[in-house]
């Protein structure tokens, strides 16, 4: 009998360390997370030393799933479990999930997290908010639209003599593209890929829903039509841009294989690129394209809720854990260590830090890390990484300048409007359809916008672009108590 009651408690004691060991297990989370292609091949080893950290530090662990457009859109649809998600205006987008109740609704709980909370500006949770209410995490980055040339510093100013000129127009631009086909009759300056030119039209209009070419015109600002919403096909800075750039590539500046060419990676395209992102950004662009580049910004600043939304970070309504979720979201976005290992790697095999405070990339960390920062979390928190040019040294006051020129920004007049598209869903399918059907040829410069663009317009007309125009005006009346 006593060796029956000894086994008992023997079993017992031994139940009870479990349960204790149970409790002090960490929380495993799932983070669907972006990527433009595949995760970055070193992964599984960043996240082991990442999690390693986040379990001593709040009990959290995670599981990272880094996944490209169509594979986030298959995981959504086919309902696999996660308790965070990446989320914007262009993937995984934040409206329509929303709107279906996928994101969980986190006013209340921010007050549990103030470091996360106070590590945005309010304005920004301003333009997250739906309906007065916050469903997701913004990031701090370049929060407002500016649109920059990425010059070849080499070829324009090394060898052509050309001087550095920090605002040169869109327009503007024309006369580096002359000087480089002049010596080059063969090639391109502006090469590209179907998808356009990169960020072109992302500061043309007060986006109401860039998917379907529907927005306000900034021009109209302080005028009875400030608040009229319009096909972009139909503003005349967009159809403006729109010819000037059938204009270069009838003029031999752009390849003429760039509508059927799927991707052209920055590397390889021309002296000349574009892109989204602020004086400073020359370091991260001569990173990727690896040679000496310059900058000079063509549109902006703008601030919208288009812009504010570019990346965001959102809790599932789903999850079983969501205050570990916001736990970890709050350390990506307040922890330096934390976040400079998910963006760069393991120091001294992935990066190694810099004197100044900046970090630099081994051969093997361009290779195996290669992630897109601004998808993860605050891109302005942690050190930055330095140029591996002399030309084109690491501004290290970059985002107290850029945060000082957004008080300049040209400001929306439907900040935080979220428009409801159930109602015209089916129209808006049909319109983007239509899109899609001449974006790329469009876009690239190689169809003729006199004689497209009244088609395109005639034709969406036809499946109900005048109806949902007319159904996100009253939305937006509405929103704005008109």
């Amino acid at each position: 009998m006593k060796k029956i009651l000894a086994l008992m408690l023997t079993l017992a004691m031994a139940l009870s360390m479990c349960s204790f060991a149970a409790a002090d297990e960490p929380v495993k989370l799932v983070w669907f997370i972006y990527c433009d292609s595949v995760a970055p091949l070193d992964w599984p080893e960043v996240e082991e030393v990442l999690n390693a950290y986040s379990a001593e530090k709040i009990g959290v662990t995670c599981e990272f799933k880094y996944m490209n457009s169509e594979q986030i859109a298959l995981a959504t649809q086919t309902g696999e479990y996660f308790d965070i998600a990446f989320t914007c205006d262009w993937y995984n987008d934040y409206a329509t999930n929303v709107a279906a109740g996928m994101f969980r609704e986190i006013s209340a709980d921010l007050d549990n997290y103030p470091a996360l909370k106070d590590s945005i500006v309010d304005l920004a949770w301003e333009g997250v908010k739906v309906n007065g209410g916050i469903y997701a995490i913004p990031h701090m980055k370049d929060i407002g639209y500016e649109v920059f040339w990425i010059l070849d510093s080499n070829y324009f100013l090394n060898e052509k003599g050309f001087e550095k000129d920090q605002f040169i127009t869109f327009d503007g631009i024309e006369k580096y593209f002359e000087a480089y086909k002049a010596d080059h009759p063969d090639d391109y300056p502006f090469k590209m890929s179907y998808g356009g030119i990169t960020s072109w039209q992302n500061a043309l209009c007060d986006w109401i829903n860039m998917d379907y070419e529907i927005g306000l015109d900034w021009n109209a600002q302080g005028t009875e039509d400030e608040y009229t919403i319009k096909s972009a096909l139909e503003i005349p800075a967009w159809v403006e841009r729109v010819k000037k750039i059938h204009e270069w590539y009838q003029k031999g500046y752009i390849n003429p294989d760039a509508a059927v060419t799927e991707s052209m990676p920055r590397a390889q395209a021309g002296v000349v690129q574009s892109g989204q992102g602020w004086f400073g950004a020359e370091t991260v662009w001569a990173n990727a394209i690896r040679k000496p580049v310059y900058i000079s910004r063509y549109d902006g600043p703008m601030l919208s809720t288009s812009s504010i939304r570019g990346s965001m970070t959102a809790v599932s309504s789903f999850s079983e854990h969501p205050q570990e979720a916001l736990k970890l979201i709050e350390l990506m976005n307040t922890d330096p260590w934390y976040r400079e290992t998910a963006r760069y790697g393991i120091e001294g095999k992935h990066y190694v830090r810099n004197d100044d405070g900046t970090v630099t990339k081994t051969d093997l960390g361009q290779t195996n890390m290669k992630v897109q920062a601004y998808g993860q979390g605050h891109y302005t928190l942690g050190a930055l990484e330095a140029s591996p040019f002399p030309e084109v040294p690491t501004d290290i006051h970059q985002w107290e300048t850029t945060m000082a020129n957004y008080s300049n920004a040209k400001l929306s007049a439907a900040m935080g409007f979220t428009p409801d598209l159930a109602p015209v869903e089916t129209e808006c399918l049909a319109v983007k359809q239509v899109i899609e059907e001449y974006r790329k040829e469009l876009w690239t410069g190689t169809s003729d916008p006199d004689v497209v663009i009244p088609e395109m317009l005639e034709r969406m007309n036809e499946v109900g672009l005048q109806t949902v125009i007319a159904e996100l005006q009253n939305q937006l009346n509405t929103f704005l108590g008109k």
